[in-house]
């Protein structure tokens, strides 16, 4: 019988930063592990932040989770009782999260189409939405520890949009909760293989 790692059963929260730049892609535009591969992204000293950048959004409740879903043309003859051939024609890949800090920054990221402005310093923070018809995209990327408290998980999407927009509720007896579907476009900028996102196991923690 083959032996378990039950260190490597997940269980954690997630921290995630929204905004900032994707890391840089590789130089080999059919495969991002030749040339010179693309960057993974990495967790600052003290998970301080990530080195895409961006802005922390604080807590959250629930699963923060990214997945991904690729769709198959699938081939099936008369000779044989299974598919022959398959073929991947679509895929998508989407991170959901739900905020429960109420600040500006984080109903824009919900939003998704929204304009921000601040007036005066920090006076006033505001979003304008309405007939915006370019797409907002951003990175969204996500930190969690692994349990043994030596190395993390970071997942990256490389360009992003709000895909369900938000809501903001004011209740008595229960405190605002924003949830938050982030969709990815493809990246064509980057390689064949690389256009969606980035998912990286560390085994230390970062410097």
């Amino acid at each position: 019988m083959p032996a378990i790692t039950p260190a490597n059963i997940h269980i954690a929260p997630a921290d995630l930063w929204t905004g900032g730049t994707p890391p840089a892609a590789g130089t080999d535009p059919l495969d991002p592990t030749a040339g010179t591969p693309s960057v993974f992204n990495t967790a600052t000293t003290s998970f301080a932040a990530v080195t895409s950048g961006g802005t922390y959004i604080g807590a959250t409740q629930g699963a923060s989770t990214i997945t991904y879903r690729p769709t198959f043309y699938m081939v099936e003859v008369e000779q044989a009782m299974g598919e022959v051939v398959t073929i991947p024609t679509a895929e998508e890949a989407s991170a959901t999260f739900t905020l429960v800090e109420v600040g500006y920054a984080n109903l824009a990221t919900a939003f998704g189409q929204g304009t921000t402005r601040v007036q005066g310093g920090t006076v006033a923070q505001g979003i304008y939405v309405g007939s915006k018809s370019v797409v907002s995209t951003k990175v969204t990327a996500l930190v969690s520890r692994k349990r043994s408290g030596t190395g993390y998980y970071i997942g990256t999407l490389y360009s992003s949009y709000s895909m369900e927009g938000g809501t903001f509720t004011a209740e008595r007896r229960q405190e605002a909760r924003i949830a938050v579907t982030m969709r990815c476009l493809a990246d064509t900028a980057r390689p064949i293989g690389d256009q969606l996102f980035q998912l990286v196991a560390f085994d230390a923690n970062p410097a």
